[in-house]
């Protein structure tokens, strides 16, 4: 079968598309399954829910709103602002109590307050100093949304000979993941657009693991 450099160069074209569309997909997928990891209850002791370091981590947060949310957990400690709720538990222990709320936190037991399902990026259980000599214990939640921020550019190309004007838009997601659209509009005429590209961006500080 005879198929001339222009079919030949269509039907290439296509597969790379598709083989983009379901890298980005599968990237996609892969990010939404960290997302709703991320969002579990998790554990933490006081110390550890105002260190910043621990928060960056374990919650893969970017510097920024690491250091937010330490301080915010800092001054809800000190007694200057309120976590989201916070009520008491009989427990063992302490850590038993701030796990069991943790728990019924993952499984949305109904007989919580509504501000600790709210649904949020992260959500921390930490537990106080124990109240009463009966074992009961004070239970902090604290309900945190990520920063995230949007990018945008525009620049000039030619390419094959025809000029256009790259527009993108960026969302990051986290300190090393975004999504980026980038349409290409002719040059010679803005209205008319010849091109575009969409990409899932992963930051990293080494090259495959070499550099």
């Amino acid at each position: 079968m005879n198929i001339n450099l222009t079919a030949r160069g269509k039907i290439i074209f296509s597969l790379i598309l598709i083989v983009i569309i379901a890298i980005a997909y599968f990237a996609w997928q892969k990010h939404t399954d960290t997302v709703e990891k991320l969002q579990q209850a998790i554990v933490l002791t006081e110390q550890q829910a105002r260190d910043k370091n621990v928060l960056q981590n374990q919650l893969k947060l970017s510097n920024q709103n690491a250091a937010m949310l330490a301080d915010f957990v800092k001054q809800a400690q000190a007694g200057k602002v309120q976590p989201v709720t916070n009520f008491t538990v009989q427990a063992p222990s302490l850590q038993v109590a701030a796990q069991q709320v943790a728990d019924r936190i993952n499984t949305k037991d109904s007989t919580l307050p509504p501000q600790a399902l709210e649904r949020t990026d992260n959500t921390i259980v930490t537990s106080n100093t124990n109240k009463t000599p009966q074992a009961n214990y004070d239970v902090a939640v604290f309900k945190n949304n990520n920063y995230r921020n949007w990018e945008w550019s525009m620049g000039y190309g030619v390419q094959d000979g025809s000029k256009y004007v790259p527009i993108g838009l960026q969302r990051n997601y986290s300190k090393d993941k975004a999504v980026e659209v980038e349409i290409h509009l002719d040059a010679s005429s803005i209205k008319s657009i010849n091109g575009g590209e969409i990409k899932y961006i992963i930051k990293t500080d080494k090259l495959f693991g070499v550099f």
